[in-house]
């Protein structure tokens, strides 16, 4: 149980009566005739509390099972103010208010949402997830894919709207040459050129890194007059007061760290029971 001591009910009592737009208020009410207008309930980023909790859970069984996986999430974008990949330096992850690895765009950035904040808006961004140290063999083909799972889990965070496995969208725009990551035999095995894959191949993993970014949208709650109804279907006018993020994607950067290691996890267990150890051998 996780006590909410800093709740403020009365800052939602105007909107008792209205759909926030872009909010799952309209739809939770038109499917079950109940909502929670005060902050959401299971549409709220609160929610995510136990995704955090069953994540650290999953990380140390992962700990057993595969010592060296490593899982590792940060902010790349904000709106559309992308992080310079030059500059990635994951030791600054911690050291800023945005969970990037960046620090020159944390700068910009805190100059940039602090405008936000003031004018009553809010904005997206994406979050970065990598998962190294992952072994070979996780996943199967079709119905049990690894990527298949990665995704649902991300997308099932409040507010993602978006999910991309390695290069995603981008490999639209990519030649065949381009896109196959080249492979050749290195010391410990199979060794590849680049990973625009993911680290993933017909759903199941290939050694490298796994790599997944979602896109989290602006906040719904935000301080400029939008249109929308009453529940009793008049025409109206609304603006969200009290406490709301200017980006909730900010806060999303632990949540799909636990949610790809409760995938991770699941992965392990399923291949353990599955195979028990990976079958096809290459080289002596």
């Amino acid at each position: 149980m996780i006590e909410n001591t800093d709740q403020r009910s009365k800052d939602y009592g105007e909107i008792m009566e209205k759909f926030r737009p872009g909010h799952a208020d309209i739809t939770y009410w038109q499917k079950y005739g109940v909502r929670d207008y005060r902050g959401g309930g299971r549409s709220s980023a609160r929610e995510t509390a136990a995704r955090v909790a069953a994540g650290g859970l999953a990380r140390e069984a992962i700990k057993q099972l595969a010592p060296l996986v490593r899982i590792t999430g940060f902010m790349c974008q904000m709106g559309p103010h992308k992080i310079d990949r030059e500059n990635i330096d994951l030791a600054q992850i911690d050291q800023n208010p945005f969970w990037t690895p960046d620090t020159q765009a944390a700068e910009d950035w805190a100059e940039y949402l602090d405008g936000l904040r003031k004018s009553g808006s809010s904005v997206g961004a994406v979050i970065e997830v990598i998962a190294s140290g992952v072994p070979v063999g996780l996943g199967a083909p079709i119905y049990g894919k690894l990527d298949t799972d990665l995704a649902a889990a991300m997308m099932s965070i409040n507010a993602v709207k978006g999910v991309e496995i390695g290069d995603g969208m981008a490999v639209a725009e990519l030649t065949g040459e381009t896109n196959a990551d080249e492979i050749s035999m290195g010391p410990d095995g199979p060794a590849y050129s680049s990973n625009h894959s993911g680290g993933i191949l017909g759903g199941i993993s290939t050694g490298q890194d796994l790599v997944v970014r979602f896109a989290v949208k602006p906040t719904s709650s935000i301080l400029t007059t939008r249109k929308t109804i009453t529940k009793s279907g008049e025409d109206t006018e609304i603006i969200t007061k009290g406490r709301h993020d200017p980006c909730v994607g900010i806060r999303a950067v632990p949540v799909g760290e636990a949610m790809m290691a409760c995938v991770v996890l699941d992965h392990l267990l399923l291949h353990r029971g599955q195979v028990g150890t990976n079958q096809g051998r290459i080289g002596s």
